[in-house]
């Protein structure tokens, strides 16, 4: 009974905070938007006119064979895609603690999203129209939510640092919303692995 009050207190916690800190920081959540918004359409830009596609993917660090080789699709690319992950949230952990360091936070959103709008548009370059259901209703969708919650998960960390630093460390429970976080994205990362690889897909983001 205790573990289960201590459960349904920390999930209403996790929602009022979200609620709060959109609510509180609906500036720095613009911001961060406009300039997601356009990092994408800068890697759709820079995309649509290169004119050596391949050498633009070896560059970003996607290499083109694991495309055609169904890599992104199996578990060795989950494993890394999670490892990923895990590097993101604790730097945006890391970050969260000073409100100063929050133009490093968008330079981590915003590369996101550059690489983002650069892999949408270079799997319709490689693959034509028979990447539009692997694009539009896999990896639209899901990277985007990804993305939603890394930022939310840095606005909200940032928003427990505030409270501890005002109230104390008692009620912090930092490192229930650290597994929080990066459970919700692991499993946003196997939802898409195992659609891939049921709907034979052959590429997918690494970033």
């Amino acid at each position: 009974m205790v573990k289960s009050y201590k459960a349904h207190s920390f999930v209403e916690g996790v929602r009022f905070s979200c609620v709060n800190a959109i609510k509180e920081n609906k500036a720095k959540l613009l911001i961060t938007l406009i300039l997601v918004l356009i990092a994408i359409f800068t890697g759709v830009f820079i995309a649509v006119k290169s004119n050596n596609s391949c050498t633009l993917v070896y560059l970003k660090e996607i290499n083109i064979n694991d495309f055609y080789g169904g890599f992104v699709a199996s578990s060795s690319a989950f494993f890394a895609r999670s490892l990923s992950l895990v590097v993101n949230v604790v730097l945006l952990t890391v970050l969260s603690f000073s409100v100063y360091l929050f133009p490093l936070a968008e330079v981590l959103f915003v590369y996101r999203g550059y690489l983002f709008g650069l892999n949408f548009t270079l799997i319709f370059i490689f693959y034509g129209f028979g990447a539009i259901i692997t694009n539009i209703i896999i990896i639209l969708p899901l990277q985007l939510i990804t993305l939603f919650v890394l930022m939310m998960y840095y606005i909200i960390f940032q928003k427990i640092n505030c409270n501890c630093r005002k109230f104390g460390g008692t009620d912090c429970n930092r490192f229930l919303f650290f597994l929080c976080g990066l459970v919700i994205l692991i499993l946003l990362n196997l939802v898409e692995t195992l659609l891939l690889c049921i709907l034979n897909g052959t590429v997918i983001l690494v970033i």
